[in-house]
């Protein structure tokens, strides 16, 4: 029997953070070592999140304080942009292995990481442009042989996670008209993260909804590299986020404009065929994907709708944010890379409604 692999949560403070630790206490591959954040710093992790009392009681390392070496087999970093590139480096020479929770790591090369920054706040270089040819992005249904060796991971956006799902069957097959592809993205509060911001503040957020960051944001940037890399074809993507007053869930409508020549039966069929493996992508022809059929899971539910007249394929796609766009995926990811069954730890069923 394989020893359990030992686990540090690097920003374990955070949403991202707190759900991983959810999953890791009852995941029986691992061992949870070390809570390392800022925030309740010194204290017992359940004074930081009550609801984990008596369950994940150990004490809260601070960042500054923690060292490596020696204690752990894998982390991850929940963290913003900027943290994993500076302390990749540091755990991959202890002997961990590594999954990013942040754009840090999700291109291969210098000049993408420089693009992708100037959509964030300002081009930058990448701090350790050393490591970036030997990261894997994070995808396990698209990039699951590279992950099951990766030793360094850039776990995907939340939104281009949805998007990407919802797109590359037919994008892999060549049907789609790659420079008219519409995305309408609807996201909950939480996809912006812990601390407090005006806009996501309770009495600005109850009943409202707006868009945000139009055609500029950067999972936009994450998709259409990807995209344009697996199909080997340039993408140009009208993509529009939303919030929306739900804590958790994003809800992505994904107009695909398929080529004349390709009948919608077939698009179809490649998303039947392409996910029917896949434990954690559901397909359904047409049907109603909600955020409740979702939330708490690691599960992708994604409605295929074929448009006649327009010859488009519509493509509505549920996950949580928290977890098939965050934590869960990255325990997916941890499964593969210590050749666990994949699914290990991510059984739970939403909670409805």
């Amino acid at each position: 029997m394989k020893k359990p692999c030992r686990v540090v949560v690097y920003g374990a403070g955070g949403y991202g953070g707190v759900g991983l630790v959810e999953i890791l206490r009852v995941h029986p591959g691992v061992e949870l070592v070390a809570l390392v954040s800022r925030e309740g710093a010194g204290e017992p992790y359940s004074k930081l999140y009550p609801h984990l009392r008596g369950l994940v009681d150990m004490e809260v390392v601070h960042a500054e304080e923690f060292d490596p070496n020696g204690i752990g087999d894998l982390v991850f970093f929940s963290t913003p942009d900027g943290v994993g590139q500076k302390l990749a480096k540091t755990y991959l020479d202890a002997g961990y292995r590594v999954i990013d929770f942040s754009g840090d790591f999700r291109f291969q090369d210098s000049e993408t990481f420089k693009a992708y920054s100037a959509w964030q706040q300002g081009e930058s270089d990448h701090v350790s442009p050393e490591l970036l040819s030997e990261s894997v992005y994070g995808c396990p249904e698209f990039n699951r042989e590279a992950l099951s060796k990766a030793r360094l991971v850039g776990n995907p956006g939340c939104m281009a996670m949805s998007c990407l799902l919802a797109l590359m069957p037919a994008v892999k097959m060549g049907a789609v008209e790659m420079d008219r592809i519409v995305l309408d993205v609807k996201t909950g509060i939480s996809g912006a993260g812990k601390k407090p911001k005006p806009l996501f503040h309770y009495p600005s957020a109850d009943g409202n909804s707006y868009a945000y960051k139009v055609g500029c944001h950067q999972h936009l940037f994450e998709i259409e590299r990807h995209l344009s890399m697996w199909s080997g074809r340039e993408a140009v993507v009208n993509f529009t986020p939303h919030v929306i007053p739900t804590t958790r869930g994003i809800l992505s409508t994904c107009v695909l404009p398929i080529r004349k020549d390709v009948a919608l039966e077939d698009v179809v069929k490649s998303y039947e065929i392409e996910y029917d493996s896949e434990g954690f992508v559901q397909v359904e022809r047409g049907g109603r994907q909600e955020l409740s059929h979702v939330k708490g899971t690691n599960l992708c539910r994604l409605g295929l709708h074929p448009v006649e007249r327009s010859h488009t394929l519509v493509v509505t796609s549920a996950i949580d944010n928290l977890q098939k766009g965050q934590s869960g995926n990255a325990i997916q990811v941890m499964n593969l890379m210590l050749d666990l069954e994949e699914s290990l730890g991510l059984s739970q069923v939403a909670n409805y409604p």
